[in-house]
């Protein structure tokens, strides 16, 4: 129940952060890079395939931008 939710957030990780792939997954409980790799991959096929997915992503996106002005 919080894979989706965890795969949503390694992604946005890695698009607005310029960590590395393992910074990432330690960051996240110590999990490996691949793991990172596999969200990342995910996430962005579920962007591709469903426009719910991109809009949540986008709305998502612009809440964190937005507060880090």
């Amino acid at each position: 129940s919080i894979v989706y939710p965890r795969q949503i957030a390694m992604y946005l990780s890695r698009e607005l952060t310029d960590h590395s792939l393992p910074k990432i997954g330690n960051e996240f409980g110590g999990r490996d890079h691949t793991t990172v790799m596999y969200a990342n991959n995910k996430i962005q096929g579920l962007m591709t395939a469903q426009r719910d997915v991109y809009n949540q992503i986008q709305t998502l996106t612009n809440l964190i931008r937005q507060r880090n002005q």
